[in-house]
């Protein structure tokens, strides 16, 4: 499809600064791993060039794991002609030298000479800070990247407490963070990354990057849940972008549609909380599995 032609179907998906990078994203962003784990590649290629059709530039992935091979098939849908592009990639290593080897992957893979953010995956516990921040961890490599212009920004993922991550954004001077928000995080008072981890990063500028919208498709299960609220909310909350997983043409349309139409559906202060109301009595453990046993900390 011509892109003026597309430009009058859909419209244009609405941007957001990337906190203090100076790069500005769609508010929709692609999730790498599911377009990584699909058997049929042809079909994830079709997806990948169908965001790019529509506007979407921010591409979300990582060097391995669950991500699959997102990385190799962005490369081979979005060829070298990507600068217009932004992506974010990760490493889940904690040692320099493991994690150089991760980003030359990266590299390769994309087909790039710099990566626009390099993120530190899934930091869990305290231990794992002392770890990142050791003599020959991570950062040392990250920081050598950045100056030596592979990397252009830095930041961290997290998907287990809150509290822990609270901590992380203290500890450097990031560009991003990825965290799940979605509607039961937003009801879940007591141990949420909405009200733990992103006010503590919104004051030192960083973009907020949600995953898990909808609680990896569990939120969608629940009576009276919809995906429009679902993504309404977290798009209403002061996020850069979103990423979200796709894996086929028409799950792109439907989503880039929903994007488009946000800003002008964006809700009031009163309607998400109306909105947290109405899952204050969701059952999170169940709802929320990736998240660390809700105890007391000596972070609380």
């Amino acid at each position: 499809m011509a892109a003026a032609a597309v430009a009058k179907e859909f419209g244009e998906i609405p941007k957001r600064p990337l906190g203090k990078t100076g790069l500005d994203v769609t508010i929709l962003g692609l999730g790498g791993a599911r377009v990584g784990n699909l058997r049929d590649e042809k079909q994830a290629v079709a997806t990948i060039q169908r965001c790019r059709e529509l506007g979407v530039n921010y591409f979300d992935t990582a060097a391995a794991g669950a991500y699959g091979l997102s990385q190799k098939r962005y490369g081979i849908a979005l060829g070298t002609d990507n600068k217009d592009l932004i992506f974010g990639t990760k490493t889940r290593h904690r040692t320099a030298a493991h994690s150089e080897l991760d980003l030359n992957q990266s590299l390769a893979n994309l087909k790039r000479d710099y990566i626009d953010l390099y993120m530190i995956h899934n930091v869990m516990h305290e231990e794992d800070i002392e770890f990142i921040f050791g003599p020959r961890g991570v950062m040392e490599m990250a920081e050598k990247a950045k100056r030596d212009g592979k990397i252009r920004h830095i930041g961290f993922t997290g998907h287990m407490d809150p509290r822990v991550l609270r901590k992380m954004v203290g500890m450097y001077d990031w560009a991003s963070v990825l965290i799940p928000l979605s509607v039961s995080d937003g009801a879940n008072r007591k141990f949420s990354f909405e009200h733990t981890t992103m006010p503590a990063a919104l004051e030192k500028s960083m973009g907020v990057i949600a995953m898990k919208t909808t609680g990896v498709a569990g939120l969608l299960k629940q009576p009276g849940a919809t995906l429009d609220e679902c993504l309404n909310y977290v798009w209403s909350l002061p996020i850069s972008t979103a990423i979200l997983g796709c894996d086929s043409v028409e799950q792109v349309d439907a989503d880039v549609k929903l994007a488009i139409g946000t800003e002008a559906s964006r809700m009031s202060d009163a309607q998400m909380e109306k909105v947290r109301a109405k899952w204050a009595n969701a059952d999170f453990k169940k709802l929320e599995t990736w998240k660390v046993d809700q105890m007391p900390s000596t972070l609380a």
